[in-house]
């Protein structure tokens, strides 16, 4: 696997790829007010790459960043090079950190 950069904070011109499955998507939506979020499940990327800019810079995230960096690796053998995994320190700016309960 083809070393992949872990970003935190997305410059203006990235686009946020939210890869997570649509039931995790619909129960926590990603918003980034700097940057556009495309929701693209992970089992429909391969069938959408042809419609994706190559020259566009590409942010993947998922929960773990697991899907995103094999899918990242992907699409960077597929000829994206502005690719990496998007990990926030926190779901969203505007949002607040949620409180664990035991």
């Amino acid at each position: 696997m083809a070393s992949i950069k872990t970003v935190s904070q997305p410059s203006a011109h990235d686009i946020i790829l939210d890869i997570r499955h649509p039931d995790e998507i619909e129960q926590r939506p990603l918003a980034w007010p700097s940057s556009r979020v495309i929701c693209l499940p992970f089992f429909q990327i391969a069938k959408q790459l042809e419609g994706l800019d190559k020259q566009q810079s590409y942010l993947l995230y998922c929960e773990k960043g697991i899907m995103s960096r094999l899918h990242a690796d992907a699409m960077q053998k597929n000829g994206f090079e502005k690719i990496a995994v998007f990990s926030p320190e926190r779901l969203s700016p505007t949002q607040p950190e949620q409180e664990i309960s035991n």
